[in-house]
């Protein structure tokens, strides 16, 4: 009786003693998980401030300024459909320039600049982010233009002047993927075209504390036969908030009315 009384007794001590192991272990790997979930992530780096650029006409590399014939920069390669949408085109820069007679939509019209544009115009904008969004407010017209991160583009975006942005960080730089584009708007004031095929890819850095450089990848197979790149800097403004500027057809019409005619009547009548 005696040694079946500390037999069971002994099976039974054992057997709390590995429940109380198996319970002691568990809580332990829970302690842990919850440890490293406690522990701070590596943080993004911070692009929040309010930037402004140079007032740059062209994306092309080699004519920012947009002064060479048209069609005719050595790193941009034209389909004819491309070739001929930019001939096409009546800016009110560069060497065929003409403000009364042009039919930039973004002039003549006060339709978005769109984008890549609206990062070439020569006014400020903010940059706002959280871990789910990275937002660009731009100071002319109000637009605003939303990054969301870490998630896939939607199976069939609809063509918008901003295109659909989806965006991650690799490192210390910012990869912003747009598709979704329409093909009413242009790449920058010169006239170089976009269709519903672009296919934008951006990489932000900030190389130091006043300066945000967005190396661009354009990728249109309807208006060019080849990819080709881009760069804009950008310089940390200290100036203060943003400041309402909406451009509208009618301060177009009232430009025309009261400068451009009464030039015209001006030098008709020398």
């Amino acid at each position: 009786m005696r040694r079946t009384f500390w037999g069971r007794a002994f099976v039974a001590s054992s057997a709390l003693a590995m429940l109380a192991l198996a319970l002691f272990s568990v809580r332990l790997m829970e302690n842990r998980g919850e440890a490293q979930a406690a522990k701070p992530q590596a943080t993004a780096p911070d692009f929040s401030g309010i930037w402004l650029g140079k007032g740059i006409q062209s994306l092309s590399p080699s004519d920012p300024m947009g002064k060479k014939p048209t069609g005719s920069e050595p790193d941009i390669s034209y389909t004819p459909w491309g070739l001929q949408r930019l001939k096409a085109a009546n800016p009110a820069t560069g060497p065929d320039q003409t403000f009364l007679n042009t039919n930039d939509l973004a002039l003549k019209y006060a339709d978005p600049d769109g984008y890549p544009r609206a990062s070439i115009h020569p006014m400020r904008f903010k940059l706002v982010q959280n871990p789910d969004f990275i937002y660009f407010l731009y100071e002319y017209n109000q637009s605003y233009r939303p990054v969301a991160m870490n998630r896939p583009h939607s199976p069939d975006p609809d063509p918008t002047w901003f295109g659909e942005a989806v965006g991650k960080w690799e490192g210390d730089t910012l990869v912003i993927d747009a598709i979704g584009f329409n093909d009413r708007a242009w790449l920058d004031p010169i006239g170089h075209p976009r269709s519903e095929s672009l296919h934008l890819v951006e990489h932000w850095r900030r190389v130091d504390h006043d300066t945000l450089v967005n190396d661009l990848t354009i990728d249109d197979p309807v208006a060019y036969t080849k990819p080709w790149n881009g760069q804009l800097t950008f310089k940390l403004d200290h100036s203060g908030d943003l400041h309402e500027s909406i451009y509208t057809a009618t301060d177009e019409l009232r430009f025309k009315n009261d400068i451009l005619n009464k030039q015209k009547e001006n030098q008709s009548g020398k």
